[in-house]
């Protein structure tokens, strides 16, 4: 019954998993960037998203290739500097519409925007990033990019894992990353989308937060409450931000709602080294806000989750493990997905029970 899924989840590695529950064909589509595991032609070379499905969440498939980059239209923005960051596909309006980051080599490095006077003196950029809008009339692809010319997403800025979220007059927006790379202290932004094409935006880019904005700063002493807000040089930020320190990390957002219509991000930053599970609340149900950091989800080094509800109605959360982990031997550990039950509840989401027998990770503290 199974020959065509011979795989368990905990068989390969994922990072910055999607999953896609489509009722239409009765099967799970599980989308991830190709990093190198799977270096055939049929692969793209590690340079492409790849697929896995699934009938049950248990078995699935060897992954097929559903876009490559490497295999890119002439004049197109993007080229095979990196690997394709962060794929999610949505249904909407009867076909199904790939978020997916891509990058492209600078002829000259610039410049961080913003940060520190030291950040912007001593660091250059050598990439563009943007994120694309591909479509296809199926889950399975193959996704072809609609406007491979520019990215959806401002072409001036590193932007990132964009994701698809529903306002509250039902009109569709891309909630997606402005890296920190480019500002020191990342942010989250939103453009709204057009309605029968996800690939074109309808306004400029509006500010959600910022990343040092997160609540658990204060606690860790890295960042004051309430975030920088471009003050980098007051005597606070002098003490707090020692030359050579990291910025203030946005990734992975993905918007749902609760019961009472109010719209919770997730996304992932990082607290003393490690990944950490972040949320927000936009108590008014709409996409601009204003936005309320909560409590993080989880602290275990994973992250960049989405939320899916399986064929039996439980909502799950899935995401990926170590981001930063080494083993003993100071090896980086792979990263798996990892799935939790969750709750979508008026106050935020709530994390349930841990999902060992979908995922095969016995110890989510310390997976290898």
């Amino acid at each position: 019954m199974y020959d065509d899924y011979p795989l368990s989840m905990h068989d390969f590695s994922l990072h910055d998993p999607f999953m896609l529950a489509d009722r239409r064909t009765g099967l799970y589509y599980l989308y991830n960037a190709n990093y190198f595991q799977y270096r055939s032609a049929e692969h793209g070379f590690g340079k492409s998203v790849v697929l896995y499905t699934s009938p049950d969440l248990k078995h699935f498939s060897e992954p097929v290739s559903v876009f490559d980059v490497i295999d890119r239209p002439v004049g197109a923005w993007y080229d095979d500097c990196d690997s394709p960051w962060a794929p999610e596909v949505h249904e909407w309006q009867g076909r199904y519409w790939m978020f997916v980051t891509l990058h492209a080599r600078r002829d000259k490095p610039v410049r961080p925007e913003a940060g520190p006077d030291w950040y912007r003196r001593d660091r250059t950029v050598g990439e563009k990033r943007g994120v694309f809008v591909l479509v296809a009339d199926t889950p399975a692809g193959p996704f072809v990019p609609v406007h491979p010319q520019s990215p959806t997403t401002p072409t001036g800025t590193m932007a990132l894992d964009g994701t698809l979220a529903v306002d509250s007059d039902g009109s569709p927006w891309m909630i997606y990353a402005h890296e920190w790379v480019q500002l020191f202290d990342g942010t989250m932004e939103a453009i709204r989308l057009d309605a029968s094409d996800l690939s074109v935006g309808r306004s400029e880019p509006s500010h959600l937060w910022a990343a040092s904005e997160g609540v658990w700063h204060e606690s860790d002493g890295d960042a004051p409450q309430g975030g920088w807000h471009g003050d980098f040089d007051s005597d606070r930020a002098l003490r707090l931000i020692a030359e050579g320190s990291g910025g203030y990390v946005t990734d992975g957002p993905y918007a749902i709602r609760t019961p009472s219509g109010a719209l919770v991000c997730l996304w992932t930053s990082y607290s003393k080294g490690q990944y950490i599970l972040a949320q927000a609340i936009s108590e008014s149900g709409r996409v601009l806000g204003p936005w309320k950091q909560l409590a993080p989800l989880d602290y275990r080094d994973a992250g960049h989750a989405m939320v899916f509800r399986a064929f039996d109605g439980q909502s799950m959360l899935l995401m990926h493990t170590n981001m930063t982990r080494k083993d003993s031997n100071g090896r980086e550990l792979v990263s798996h997905g990892i799935i939790y039950n969750v709750e979508a509840t008026d106050g935020g989401m709530v994390l349930g029970p841990h999902r060992r027998d979908i995922d095969g990770i016995d110890n989510p503290d310390n997976d290898i």
